[in-house]
């Protein structure tokens, strides 16, 4: 474990050598690889892997403030995701990052390493990495440089044209199932360099497959026939089939920046303060949780002024507040910095239970799925309660009584409708979402579940809609000017109200 860290510290130290500054976006890609002499290919693999999770920049103002507040798993007074208003920096956050480190360090990888079998599962997982990554971005903007992104490596392209969502999802789709099936437990791999899985092919085979369900399911409303197609091949590829396949990277405790966890390293160190803390959980979210006696209330949340984690003393902020009720932040519930919030908690990328809710959706819809809506709803729901023991031993594990007494007291829906059914789920896989906002946004506006009631603030800049997106990196107007505006008078305004392709 001790040696696993001291790599990944001196992978920041390549990065610093080979990257420079990657905060600025497209003119990063740019770089000459030839300036690059003997690359450590394995450590940049390594980083590649930690930038598919974002840093601090995208997580603390796109993830914390945008996103989750949208979703109303967290709530602060003056939050720009809360109240609906436009933040230039914040919203812009995830592009820039996206493109300037993560997908910068996976383009500038590609183009050191020769397309050799030596090297062939390298090249299957850094497709993998970019869909999640591209994924990410296509979802919160729309239309995004696909094609031609990374191209000012090997094709001089330094102004990359927009490509609409639909062009970008097919392409998607094709890299998963072309890299799933070409990685070969027969050829090298890169050792422990892979935080992952340790160079394990199949259960990147099985990580593959599972991200083509997250991805093919996005579309089941503007093409149901290729949703179901692809969530069909998907199943019967192989997908993920317990806890111990989810994709989880560990972090470290120190130094911050480096090893920490970047969701929860800028919350701890900058804004939770004793309890004093803006952003808190939702309302929405405390309030669920507690009213169906979820056994995981007291791993997510805690009064951290105090340290009580007891579910009767937690407390959600209201999204529309304008004020602390009472006027005690500490009266309300923080993240659990023994769980959760630790600054070495584990990021939980991709979960078992979000695959099991991802076939119990596809189950009601009729899909060739292999089993029944009930059950795979069923393992989805223990599994997000046991998946939370990646979070250490400081705060009692949900044991199976309470998993029983959960389930039969909110069984699953046999007898509801389609979309009672499909509520039910998406609520669910919104809990075992949170930290993942950008996710549980995505999944908001496909099914417009769980029900939320909007806020009409009137600081806010959408007059009481729920965004549909996020707002493009200005720069762009500046940068990449020509291939913005014609992006926009494809997809429509460049507003938080416009709605991207899939997002009927």
């Amino acid at each position: 474990m001790k040696n696993r860290y001291i790599k990944i510290f001196c992978v920041a130290i390549v990065s610093a050598l080979t990257l420079a500054s990657c905060d600025k976006g497209f003119e990063e890609m740019n770089k000459n690889p030839n300036a690059l002499t003997d690359p450590a290919v394995k450590s940049m693999f390594t980083l590649a892997e930690i930038y598919v999770d974002g840093q601090d920049f995208s997580n603390t103002r796109g993830n914390n403030l945008y996103a989750a507040q949208i979703v109303q798993q967290f709530s602060s007074l003056g939050g720009p995701g809360s109240k609906y208003t436009y933040s230039s920096e914040y919203s812009a956050a995830l592009f820039g990052e996206t493109y300037g480190k993560g997908l910068n360090q996976i383009f500038q990888l590609l183009s050191v390493i020769d397309n050799t079998p030596e090297n062939s599962n390298m090249i299957q997982a850094c497709r993998i990495m970019k869909v999640f990554l591209f994924q990410k971005l296509t979802d919160t903007y729309g239309e995004v440089p696909y094609f031609d992104a990374g191209k000012g490596y090997n094709g001089n392209v330094f102004s990359p044209k927009y490509d609409t969502q639909e062009a970008i999802y097919n392409d998607l789709l094709k890299e998963l199932d072309e890299a799933g099936t070409a990685l070969d437990a027969g050829k090298p791999f890169v050792g422990n360099a892979d935080l992952y899985y340790q160079s394990d092919v199949a259960r990147w085979k099985k990580l593959a497959n599972s991200l083509m369900l997250r991805v093919a399911m996005r579309l089941s409303k503007v093409n149901p026939a290729k949703a179901k197609e692809y969530v069909e091949k998907a199943y019967s590829k192989g997908v993920f089939t317990s806890n111990d396949d989810s994709l989880v990277l560990k972090h470290d405790a120190g130094p911050a920046g480096v090893k920490t966890n970047p969701i929860t390293s800028s919350w701890v160190r900058n804004d939770l303060n004793g309890g004093e803390s803006n952003i808190k959980f939702s309302k929405t979210f405390i309030d669920l949780l507690k009213n169906t006696n979820d056994p995981r209330l007291r791993i997510y949340a805690k009064l951290e002024a105090t340290g009580n984690n007891n579910p009767a003393s937690q407390q959600g902020l209201a999204n529309d507040a304008k004020e602390f009720p009472g006027g005690d932040k500490k009266l309300f519930s923080d993240p659990n910095t023994s769980t959760v919030l630790r600054l070495d908690a584990p990021t939980l990328i991709m979960s078992y239970a979000e695959v099991q809710f991802i076939l119990a959706e596809a189950s009601v819809k009729g899909w060739n799925v292999g089993g029944s809506a009930q059950t795979y709803y069923e393992n989805g729901v223990k599994a997000a309660m046991n998946i939370l023991t990646i979070f250490g031993d400081k705060v009692p594990a949900v044991t199976t009584a309470e998993y029983n007494t959960y389930i039969t007291t909110y069984p699953y829906k046999t007898a509801g409708t389609d979309a009672q059914k499909i509520e039910q789920i998406i609520t669910q896989k919104w809990i075992v979402l949170l930290f993942n906002g950008f996710e549980a946004f995505s999944e908001y506006r496909r099914t417009g579940y769980p029900v939320l009631v909007p806020v009409n603030d009137p600081t806010g800049d959408t007059q009481g809609t729920i965004p549909r997106r996020l707002i493009y990196d200005q720069s762009e107007l500046v940068t990449n000017a020509a291939n913005y505006r014609e992006a926009i008078q494809r997809q429509g305004l460049d507003l938080m109200t416009t709605r991207i392709w899939w997002d009927k």
